[in-house]
């Protein structure tokens, strides 16, 4: 087969979304059917809190003792799941592929929206398709998946709604709003959609307004019940969870190396609750970043850095599951697997960025949503806390940058290709014809 003829078969293939989602499907279920589920790590906190609310109707370590250290809402789906289908993995682990395939599906229609390359959609889909945290990602217990597919499903429907409020702005509330019981920062990240479809798309700013007051106003009347709930615990306004200032603190202390650390055992015998805990640990922190700002300024690239230098957290929190079925020697490669193609990703990521600046000005770049939400997931996490798995909900956008990059090596090599055979039909001689 010639390059040629590679090219074409290659062209063909790319436009079938179909084909990418069921190749995606079928790549998560034959993991699924290899790896079994082992809850590990923040894993297993996920099953515990799931089987409290499951059997006890209480959200905490224990039946006996209710608190929100965590978002509520990961235990709560999956207690939902435990609830119809008994204390089995398999609901889970159909969901977690299900919402796998969403991500790919409503980063795809998101690319359509705002990436102004014919083939960026299409390729963006196969990068998260191979993706091989992606893949490992469905026998994990997480908020990753469930956040990353309401947020991007969020999103789609609120930069497609039309100008009044409609279906499309509510169900965009709707999703944010559990999106929010997911993860909280959700509202960051509607904001920085809201500002770039004012900047980049040119909405009118009472267009967009009012659809992101709309959405604001659906997420407070989902969380009122939760947020009533914690009152009664805390006897203060906790919208969602009360791990705040812990997280803040854990980036932000003496011995801090940016990433996760446990509370001293002086905080929790002087605090009476998980918010009392984080109230005291918040004022360490900021404490400690008066005192040293320079440090602080330091430790935020660092932590920055941190955030995009390595992905191995989806086979660290399968590892009991690889080893029954791989053995143990499977580990190693499978890191490496995983953070080559990360590193590879990112990489081509900010290529793509330089690619799209060159032929878009500055500020259309900095402007663009994909753009924003990466940077703004990052900057947070460059403040508070950063490893491995934080950066997951911003791999759709940096996919987007990356399938850039491919569209640019696509049509180099075609180019070249061409050239290759004009000079080779003005090297035969006429009388060779």
């Amino acid at each position: 087969m010639t390059k040629q003829e590679i090219m074409e078969r290659l062209s063909a293939l790319l436009p079938k979304l179909s084909f990418v989602l069921t190749l995606a499907t079928g790549l998560r279920l034959l993991w699924a059917l290899l790896i079994p589920v082992v809850p590990l790590s923040d894993s297993h906190a996920y099953d515990i809190f799931a089987l409290n609310i499951w059997q006890h109707g209480t959200y905490g370590w224990s039946p006996e003792t209710p608190e929100s250290y965590w978002a509520v809402g990961t235990s709560a789906l999956y207690a939902s799941l435990y609830m119809l289908f008994g204390h089995s993995y398999w609901p889970i682990v159909f969901i977690n592929i299900l919402l796998s395939v969403g991500i790919i599906y409503f980063s795809y229609r998101l690319c359509e929206v705002f990436l102004p390359y014919s083939r960026a959609p299409i390729l963006t889909a196969y990068l998260l398709t191979f993706w091989p945290t992606g893949i490992l990602y469905v026998t994990v217990l997480a908020s990753e998946l469930p956040y990353m597919f309401l947020s991007m499903a969020g999103f789609y429907y609120f930069v497609t709604a039309p100008a009044t409020i409609s279906r499309f702005t509510l169900t965009a509330g709707l999703l944010f709003a559990a999106a929010y019981y997911v993860r909280p920062l959700i509202t960051v990240a509607i904001l920085m959609f809201a500002i770039s479809c004012v900047l980049y798309s040119t909405q009118r700013f009472s267009q967009v307004c009012g659809r992101t007051l709309c959405a604001l106003a659906v997420i407070v009347i989902m969380v009122a019940p939760w947020a009533y709930r914690n009152y009664q615990l805390y006897h203060d306004f906790v919208p969602n969870s009360s791990n705040g200032g812990s997280v803040f603190w854990m980036g932000n202390s003496p011995d801090t190396d940016g990433g996760y650390a446990n509370i001293p055992k002086n905080v929790k015998d002087q605090a009476g609750n998980t918010y009392e805990q984080s109230k005291i640990l918040k004022q360490q922190a900021l404490e400690y970043i008066a005192a040293e700002p320079v440090a602080f300024v330091k430790r935020s690239f660092y932590k920055l850095y941190r955030f995009h230098s390595y992905e191995t957290i989806g086979v660290s929190w399968n590892r009991e599951g690889i080893e029954k079925t791989l053995g143990q020697r499977a580990l190693l490669p499978l890191k490496a697997l995983t953070q080559f193609y990360w590193l590879i990703l990112v990489a081509c990521g900010f290529v793509g960025m330089l690619l799209m600046w060159r032929n878009f000005t500055l500020w259309k770049l900095a402007c663009h949503p994909f753009t924003l939400s990466w940077a703004s997931s990052a900057g947070i996490h460059a403040i508070i806390v950063s490893q491995d798995r934080y950066h997951l909900p911003t791999v759709p956008f940096v996919a987007a940058f990356a399938a850039i990059t491919l569209v640019w090596l696509f049509d180099f090599y075609q180019a070249r290709l061409q050239r290759q055979r004009m000079r080779a039909v003005d090297n035969i001689s006429p009388g060779s014809r």
